[in-house]
């Protein structure tokens, strides 16, 4: 009778722990969730992880020191990370092929680091000052500690395997006024220069006035987005000009030199509001939509909130800046415009979303918005309207006994102990990933999880006669040729933009007739849950 009881016992904790649904890795997964890579790097391991839809990672790197913050997949494959104290890029085979110390060579380096097109890495970076010297630059002393941190952003050119050369710097010291004291330099009517800022905005902060938390580059405009999260404002300004026309007034593409060409979030600092019409707390993460997604020139924000203000809880938001004949737009000397695009706050897996610190959110080229929980090492995707489409938790944490901590299933991660910075889902024909095989997951990281047990069954049962799918590159003639016949639910061709340009439903053949300009692009061929990617390219 014994053993019938436990048998018995065994069996409900079997079906029990089948029941619960997980705690880590993969928490939810929609179908409709966009098609791509979610790479993330702990803070407090020195582990990346690269991983798929399912949860599984796909792939891995390993690092020497754990993160400065965070890291981005380059256009080659390669993997740029901002270390405590260097700068560091590794291949796909994990491979060092480039390290810098930046701690080393005077380069106080935090927060965040931009990839330029060209090779260079932009880097917010500490910039400190005595009293004194904030004096002389027209700060009240009596809201000045003894020494007084600001920022500045550097532009690194990576030189051989270890050493790099500063090319280009731009400072907030160079583009302060005030009204404080008439005998210096930068005395000025601050309501009337919304490009400069006033350097005795009372923050409360003694010792640091900005705390720079974000960076992005735009291509096109080759303009700089800055998040200045004390000060609860983000400001735009001018890539173009020389180290000498950027500590001005003047030169570059604006003829504005180093001044800020747009800010917005906080009008109070220009006097150009009260605090009614502040927009942004405490934010971390602006961005840029990329060129061909659904929401390309807006600027997204995690805006994180405060307490005892008008926002105690987090938004994700969208900011849609304008510009005509090349200047940024203000109404009524305020820069336009006078609220979000689009925002949305609520709770995910009944979890609300609202973190004080760090975090980070960025929008994908059908729109949807990926979002980054620090605290909880969370990211999910929603839809605009808030939809879940897909959610999971880093299962890793501390390093121990030179290991990172994997947690059991079903446990809950001390506070923090799993969280990273951000995390940035790449699309699926995301131009790194040409000529790496993804289809070979590594595995789940955690030692279970029947959310992506079902996930990966749905695809590896699928029966897909397109798996030794392929094309005849390069392509000729306008047509596209296949190996075989095949017959899809859905096929689509993107550039490296990640914008559509081929689309048909129920395929059916072995050729598709299209005009496309020479280049490389990229095909998902989709039948059932089961998605074949092929590079195509096209030739002269």
């Amino acid at each position: 009778m014994k053993k019938i009881t436990l048998f018995f016992v065994f069996i409900f904790l079997v079906q029990f722990t089948k029941a619960q649904p997980p705690t880590i890795g993969l928490l939810y997964q929609d179908t409709n969730a966009t098609d791509g890579y979610t790479l993330f790097t702990p803070l407090k391991n020195n582990e990346v992880f690269l991983i798929d839809n399912c949860g599984e990672n796909v792939h891995q790197w390993t690092f020497t020191e754990i993160p400065g913050a965070t890291c981005y997949l380059l256009a080659n494959g390669n993997l740029l990370r901002a270390g405590q104290n260097n700068l560091e890029i590794r291949d796909w085979n994990n491979n060092v092929v480039w390290t810098y110390a930046t701690t080393a060579n005077g380069i106080m380096q935090h927060h965040d680091i931009e990839p330029l097109p060209n090779g260079n890495i932009i880097c917010i970076a500490a910039d400190r000052y005595t009293q004194a010297q904030m004096t002389a630059q027209g700060r009240n002393p009596a809201i000045t500690g003894a020494n007084l941190k600001l920022e500045k952003i550097v532009e690194l050119h990576p030189v051989g395997t270890n050493s790099a050369t500063i090319v280009w710097e731009w400072k907030f010291k160079d583009h302060l006024i005030q009204d404080f004291d008439a005998t210096k330099l930068n005395y000025g009517v601050v309501d009337q220069h919304a490009e400069l800022l006033d350097v005795n905005y009372d923050n409360g902060n003694t010792t640091e006035f900005i705390h720079a938390n974000g960076i992005d580059y735009n291509a096109a405009l080759d303009q700089i987005l800055i998040s200045g999260r004390h000060l609860n404002e983000i400001y735009i300004i001018d890539h173009s000009t020389t180290t000498a026309q950027a500590a001005s007034h003047s030169g570059g593409n604006s003829g504005h030199g180093g001044d800020f060409l747009w800010r917005w979030g906080n009008p109070e600092v220009y006097r150009q509001g009260t605090i009614a019409d502040k927009k942004l707390f405490l934010q971390h993460d602006p961005k840029w939509v990329e060129t061909g997604y659904l929401d390309e020139g807006k600027i997204t924000v995690f805006n994180n909130g405060a307490p005892a203000s008008a926002q105690t809880f987090t938004s994700i938001v969208m900011i849609q800046p304008e510009i005509i004949g090349g200047a940024y737009t203000k109404f009524n000397n305020r820069f336009n415009p006078a609220t979000y695009d689009w925002s949305w706050s609520g709770s995910i897996l009944g979890v609300t979303v609202n973190e004080d610190k760090q975090s980070g959110t960025h929008s994908l080229p059908n729109g949807n918005m990926m979002i980054g929980e620090t605290s909880l090492g969370r990211v999910s995707e929603i839809t605009k309207s808030g939809t879940l489409l897909w959610s999971y938790i880093n299962p890793t944490g501390p390093i121990v006994n030179s290991n990172p901590t994997v947690y059991a299933q079903f446990s809950t991660p001390p506070l923090g102990d799993n969280g990273f910075f951000r995390a940035e889902k790449y699309p699926a024909n995301y131009i790194g990933f040409s000529g790496h095989d993804l289809t070979h997951p590594i595995g789940i990281i955690e030692s279970s999880n029947s959310l992506s047990a079902a996930c990966i069954s749905a695809l590896g049962n699928t029966d897909f006669e397109v798996q030794n799918l392929f094309v005849l590159n390069p392509i000729r003639h306008n047509t596209i040729q296949f190996n075989k016949a095949v017959e899809a639910d859905l096929i689509s061709i993107f550039d490296t933009n990640g914008r559509k340009v081929y689309s048909k439903n129920a395929f059916s053949g072995d050729r598709i007739a299209i005009e496309l300009s020479p280049a490389v692009y990229f095909m998902q061929v989709q039948q059932g849950n089961f998605i074949r990617k092929i590079k195509v390219i096209v030739s002269q």
